[in-house]
């Protein structure tokens, strides 16, 4: 699959629309830190814990209890200022006409444009919130490394038509409005990255990965801009949006796949077959958008290696991990990988942050 790159004027249009099925069925050059840089190889320095409370999970059944949502209730109560004290620069910046489609912004000190790392929030598409980032330690580390942070919401599956796919283009319409407005916000459009877990995780890998949704011809100079990122980081996220490759990926039975459809909304098995559900989920399956010449990325899936029992260790699973690192490794693109239950380490010891502060501090050179 051809892609387009940030640097070049060739796009492709937007993805036509499609009716709302399936979809969800679904970051130094010169001036670098020392003690960032340090710090990030240690490896895989970002814990279960801290990752956990930004992937989320849809709501648990039969009454369990329900920590994620906690987590996000908690986090709409603070104030958008980091775990160390530094307030965002903006908050609730509109990038649409949507309540949902709403950013806050943290710019980093330094000279010049900085680079842009976007949080992108967990939830299944379904639930989840910017506010998460507000209670988390990547924010405040990638500051330290002169990066800004973007943290980002967008339409849950539900409220637009087009179901995930309709979220998954909110997100990259996010990514559009910040490089558009780059000037403004004292960021640098062509060093722009996308993290975050589970659902975060899976739009970061899509951004990556997907053809630009740039139009060049559009008369809306935002739609003008490139979609496209320059790194992507992806933790406890899956390799693929298409539930009927789940079964191959972690050897789950039909039942078993059936019922994580419908924890996403499916309806019943046709529906999860049709024709036009297909389209869907070609649009959404990560492994087989991943070609030569894509953004490297980086992804750690930390749960062990045993048999998924409902829809977030199904999504989660290290085996994710694995066929996307083997698809890397097939057509050239760089993936710092780590699924532990797999015994799956990358050499490098690299986590996020220093994934991150290589890729978008040393891009093109600058700083």
């Amino acid at each position: 699959m051809k892609k387009t790159l940030l640097r070049s004027p060739l796009c492709r249009p937007a993805l036509r629309r499609s009716p709302r099925l399936l979809a969800a069925a679904l970051l130094c050059l010169f001036a670098v830190p020392a003690s960032a840089a340090d710090e990030g190889k240690k490896g895989a320095g970002e814990s279960d814990e801290e990752i956990a409370a930004i992937a989320g999970d849809l709501p648990p059944a039969g009454g369990a209890a329900d920590r994620f949502g906690e987590q996000i209730a908690a986090a709409l109560d603070t104030p958008a200022v980091s775990p160390a004290g530094t307030a965002a620069s903006h908050v609730d910046l509109a990038y649409g006409e949507h309540p949902r489609q709403r950013f806050d912004l943290w710019l980093a000190e330094g000279d010049g444009p900085r680079p842009l790392a976007v949080f992108i929030h967990g939830g299944g598409f379904r639930r989840g919130d910017k506010a998460l980032l507000r209670r988390s330690a990547f924010l405040d580390r990638l500051l330290a490394a002169g990066i800004s942070v973007a943290g980002l919401n967008y339409r849950f599956s539900k409220q637009h038509p087009e179901g995930t796919l309709g979220s998954l283009r909110d997100i990259a319409r996010g990514v559009q409005h910040l490089r558009h407005h780059a000037a403004e916000y004292g960021i640098d459009g062509s060093r722009v990255g996308a993290f975050g877990g589970s659902a975060g995780g899976a739009a970061s890998l899509w951004l990556a990965f997907r053809d630009d949704l740039a139009e060049p011809d559009s008369t809306d100079p935002v739609a003008r801009q490139s979609s496209r990122i320059a790194c992507a980081g992806a933790m406890a996220a899956p390799a693929t949006l298409d539930l009927l490759a789940w079964r191959e990926i972690l050897g789950i039975s039909e039942r078993q796949m059936l019922r994580a459809a419908a924890s996403f909304g499916v309806r019943d098995e046709s529906e999860l077959r049709s024709a036009a559900a297909e389209e869907l989920r070609r649009e959404a399956d990560f492994r087989a958008l991943l070609s030569p010449g894509d953004s490297p990325f980086y992804m750690r899936n930390g749960d062990p290696d045993e048999p998924p029992e409902g829809v977030g260790p199904m999504a989660h699973h290290p085996r994710h991990a694995r066929v996307l690192k083997e698809r890397a490794d097939a057509v050239g693109v760089e993936a710092v990988v780590y699924a532990p239950g797999l015994g799956l380490e990358d050499p490098s010891g690299e986590d996020l942050v220093a994934f991150f502060v290589r890729h978008l501090r040393s891009s093109g050179g600058k700083e």
